[in-house]
Parts: C-alpha cells; structure tokens; sequence
C-alpha cells in the first residue's frame, strides 16, 4: 500500500437540492453584459462566487472527512472541433447549477493552433456562464505545438491532471466537451452526505470491456501497484472527482512534474502511448492510499444514475441506440448526456439518424436547443453533437425504422443473396462454357488423327 497522505454518460441523485436555505441569486447577472478581458496566453470573464458544502447534520461519517469543502472547481478540455459542443456543456452548467454545488471553471484550449485564432468564438462560448461564475481560459497551444510526437488526445490526458497544481479548491469535478447537464446539480450530484467525492463503480475489472480493462493494467504498470480482483470501478470517462493534493501526489510518485509547462516531463505521456489514461491514473492511485475512504466513496449506480448511459461512445456499438431511445421517453433527464467524436460512424444511415433525433430531443426537452425543427438546423445540430458521417444516403436505403440497429435488413440480405447467387450461376456457366470447348477441341483432334490413321492404311 502506498504512503498515506472519478460517457452518450450521466449522473445521477435523487436527493434534494442544496441545504441550508443558501440563495444564490446575486451571483446571476443574466442581463449583465460581460467583459472579457483577453491577455497573451489567458482569457477571464465572469465574477466568483464562493461557495462552501456541508456535512449534514445527524450523519455518521468517518472522522477523517472534512466538516466542510469548498465547491469544486471545473476543469474542462475542448479545441476548435469541439468549441460549438462546449458550449452546449457551458450553458448547461449555467442553467442547472443554480445553487453553485460547482464553483469557478477553467478551460483547457489544448490545440495546436492558438486561442488567440478562435478568440470571437470562445467569447461567444463563455458568455453565458460567465454571467453566474468565473472563468478562465488557458491558452496550451505553445505547449502542445512543443510536444512534437504526441497527439492532441495524449497533451488533453497530460493537461487535465497537471490542472491540478492551477485549482484552488480541494476537489475538481474534469468534464469533456460532451458533458451537458439535464438536471439540477444539486450538493449530492458529486458528493455524499459526508463530502467524500463520489467514484461511481459498475462492475470488477475483469468484466470491463477490453480496452478500458487494459488501461488499468498499463497504469498498474507504472504506479508499481497491483490491479485489484475485487470491487467495482469505473470507465475512463467523464465525469470525474478528483483530490487535488491526491492528484499532485501521484505525479510526484511516478516522477512527473506537476507544471503545465512542458506539457511531458518524465513517463505520462509514454504512458499515455502505452495505453494507460488519466482516469485509471487516479482511481487506481487513490485506491492503494490509506486515505482512500476520507477523500472518496465508491456508488454503484442504478440505472437511474449511472452515466455511462448518457453518452454515445465510440466504442460502444450494440444496445446504444436502444438505451437513447429509453432515455429520451423517460420523465427524468439524465444528468448529462452528449455524444463522442464520429461516435455513430458505424452505425448505417437511419440508425444515424434515429440517434441524432433521440439526442435532439434530450438537447430540447433540457431547454438547451430551441432552433425550429427543420432539416438545415437538424444536420446543423448533428454536425456539432456528433460529428462524423451524416445520412446522405438516407433517402436510398432500404432499410425500415423498425430494423435499425438490429443488424442487416431483410431487403438487404435479399439483395446480397440475389447478387451472390447470380454470381454463382454466372461462374457456373462460364465453367461449363469452358468444359464444353475443351472437349469440343478434344473430339476434332481425335476425328483428324482417326483419318490419317485410315490414309496410311489404305
């Protein structure tokens, strides 16, 4: 044990709001015009709002909790592919964190390009939650364009972890640029009665899928620690409660520096080639510590709060399209919801675009999207959410609604029986075709030498 010293994905609690009677009013200026003071490799806009979380009253806690934290504050990573998505995530939190259960947020520009090129669209981005928080953008362009052999995904793992030597607050809550909210984050979305940040746990490890099983035993690999048999643990995704001083203490035990700059400064990032991410990283890390139970808790989610089901993934395939279309019709949101990169590409073209109409629906119903219901603003929309192919072969398949997602339609696999059988029949008679020559060949040849043997006898 170590020294002493957490995707379409959602949460969810169905405990009350924030306690204590704390009205936040006065930190929402919605009518507030918003300066955004831009300088070198920085952008701020927005005014803070502290705000504390308490351990309830009555509640029988560990005496190693803290009596009381700060909220934490948000750290998320986006670059220009991602910026419109992003801004989805922003206003979510401005619309549904209400009572401020999160605090100030910083945004992680993580692109080989500068910020200062996007400058018109991150103001247009941060203008919204800048009216009920701080913001603050940082600009690590110089410092990706100085990685040389690592890409952009590897630079957003590095910086997400080394944030933490940036966060004030004891806590961090990481978000990615697919992270909207659809429900009020309340003081018990990320943590419990007892301010222990909450790791949602699905099932032991070696009931994970292969690739996210596989980067818990590369980040064993290099924190020199043993992968756990037992327990429930999570993905490698967002969202995610991190310690900060847990965080600063894992870079320094496998001997990273903690600066943003230079992004890589000992094994990360090899590790990151090696398939390890920053989430195994952490969990794994905070697990094997003694204070384990003092900083976090471990929920093993229901249906109603896991939030791998939120989040259209790109390595997820069967069943997603089935789990959106029951999130959509529920009465509750999920907590978020939102889609990764090119997340349908395998999917055929209706099954697209069911799922784009399921997500639009959850972005409509969360009072987030309110453009008119027409195709422009649909392919629009798709475009920002997801990405990747669209459906214009839409109209020329043969595919039914009902089949979609369930593998080759009846019409299809007639065609592809018809086409293979023509096939065959056509191999068939060239075959024959050929036989037919061959011995047509083969009975002249024998006719001539029968004659000449008749010439020389007579």
């Amino acid at each position: 044990m170590l020294a002493s010293g957490l995707h379409l994905c959602f949460w969810a609690f169905l405990l009350p709001g924030s306690s204590f009677g704390d009205n936040f009013s006065h930190c929402h200026r919605a009518h507030e015009d918003v300066h955004v003071h831009h300088q070198g490799l920085e952008m701020k806009a927005g005014h803070g709002c502290n705000r504390s979380l308490h351990i309830e009253p009555g509640q029988q806690c560990p005496s190693c909790t803290r009596a009381t934290i700060q909220a934490p504050y948000v750290v998320l990573a986006t670059f220009e592919r991602d910026l419109c998505k992003a801004t989805y995530a922003l206003n979510s939190i401005a619309k549904y964190d209400k009572n401020h259960n999160l605090g100030n947020i910083i945004l992680l520009w993580v692109s080989q390009k500068p910020m200062e090129w996007y400058a018109g669209r991150i103001k247009r981005m941060i203008r919204m939650v800048a009216r009920t928080r701080h913001v603050t953008v940082k600009d690590l362009s110089p410092q990706f364009r100085a990685s040389g052999w690592l890409t952009g995904w590897e630079v957003q793992q590095a910086a997400k972890l080394k944030s933490a030597s940036i966060v004030p607050t004891e806590y961090m809550v990481v978000l990615d640029s697919k992270n909207t909210f659809g429900r009020l984050i309340t003081e018990r979305t990320f943590f419990t009665e007892c301010n222990q940040g909450i790791r949602q746990g699905h099932v032991v490890i070696k009931r994970l899928d292969y690739w996210t099983e596989n980067t818990y035993h590369q980040s064993a690999r290099l924190l020199g620690v043993p992968v756990p048999k037992g327990g429930h643990w999570p993905e490698s995704i967002t969202p995610a409660v991190w310690h900060k001083r847990t965080v600063l203490k894992m870079l320094a035990h496998i001997g990273e520096s903690h600066h943003l700059h230079p992004i890589c400064h000992g094994p990360l990032c090899k590790a990151f080639k090696n398939r390890a991410t920053e989430f195994s990283l952490y969990h794994l890390y905070a697990h094997h510590r003694a204070d384990f139970h003092c900083l976090h808790a471990v929920r093993k989610p229901s249906i109603d709060e896991d939030w791998n089901k939120g989040v259209m993934w790109l390595w997820h395939h069967h069943g997603q399209l089935v789990t959106l279309n029951h999130l959509s019709k529920r009465k509750k949101l999920p907590v978020t919801f939102g889609a990764e990169a090119e997340a349908l590409k395998r999917y055929t073209p209706w099954a697209r675009h069911r799922a784009g109409k399921h997500l639009e629906h959850l972005f409509r119903r969360a009072g987030l999207r309110t453009k008119p219901h027409t195709e422009h603003a649909f392919r629009a929309f798709y475009k920002c959410i997801v990405g990747g192919p669209l459906y214009e072969d839409i109209r020329n398949t043969t595919e039914s609604p009902e089949t979609v997602g369930r593998g080759p339609s009846v019409d299809t696999l007639r065609r592809v029986y018809l086409q293979a059988s023509g096939a065959l029949v056509a191999a068939g008679l060239l075959v024959a075709g050929g036989v037919i020559v061959w011995r047509a060949k083969s009975s002249r040849k024998s006719l001539d030498m029968s004659m000449v043997d008749q010439e020389e006898v007579l």
